[in-house]
């Protein structure tokens, strides 16, 4: 929490340490911000995702734009989250007083981000080599997909409080009375986008082969697994992480 005329008063702290401690705090309150908003442009992107996963015979090449697409924030949402895991096990006075996320979720964290980059890597390998014929990377990508699809749900239900809630902050409040650093949050959100549209575009462009590879209707069964694993491991987390909701 920034600290107000009226902290500071009840405190009985000097300006110049109010000062210090809110530039401090900014760093986490940017930091989050940016996170939210990342995350925010990936789940809409993701479900999107999702309802043209449902048939990839028809819409495989939209698969592969949208799956590169999400590359973007993705690195963005990584390198966020990235800088508060370092700044806080290196003891910055900021974000240790923030805390940790709950032990449950960084828990899952290594295995989230494991099979996030298997999943994305694989995927860049099929599209790339045009059709399924390469079997062991079809099956890692079938695999991770159908793993990681309930370890993302249980994430995004242990923050779908949080990440509403900062961005109805960020971009209600006026300019002048708002966490520095909106503009250039935003921009950055954008400019991962665009870059993330371009190797869309070029990656969908050479991918093109799979408009006639041998793809099963329907939904595919690693989405059905995931799915009904994502039922039960709510189940399960719920529980656990029912503290971890802000």
């Amino acid at each position: 929490m920034i600290l107000t005329n009226s902290n500071i008063e009840r405190r009985g702290i000097s300006a110049e340490r109010a000062n210090a401690i809110n530039r401090k705090r900014l760093v986490v309150l940017r930091n989050e911000r940016l996170t939210a908003l990342a995350a925010a442009v990936l789940l809409v992107l993701f479900l999107i995702d999702l309802v043209f996963t449902a048939d990839l015979r028809k819409f495989i090449l939209v698969h592969i734009f949208i799956g590169t697409l999400l590359a973007g924030p993705l690195v963005v949402k990584l390198a966020s989250v990235g800088y508060r895991f370092f700044s806080y096990y290196s003891k910055s006075p900021a974000f240790v007083e923030k805390g940790p996320p709950n032990i449950w979720l960084r828990l899952l964290a290594p295995f989230l981000i494991l099979l996030t980059a298997t999943l994305f890597l694989s995927g860049l390998a099929l599209a790339l080599e045009g059709a399924p014929d390469n079997r062991l990377v079809f099956l890692i990508h079938a695999g991770s997909a159908a793993l990681w699809l309930p370890l993302i749900v249980v994430h995004v239900y242990a923050h779908i409080r949080l990440v509403p809630r900062s961005l109805r902050k960020e971009w209600s409040q006026p300019s002048g009375m708002s966490v520095s650093g909106r503009v250039k949050r935003l921009r950055t959100t954008v400019i991962s986008l665009i870059i993330g549209a371009i190797a869309a575009i070029l990656l969908t462009a050479a991918s093109t082969p799979w408009l006639h590879a041998p793809i099963q209707h329907g939904i595919p069964s690693p989405i059905i697994l995931g799915v009904v694993v994502s039922i039960v491991g709510l189940f399960i987390a719920v529980p656990l992480l029912r503290n971890a909701r802000d």
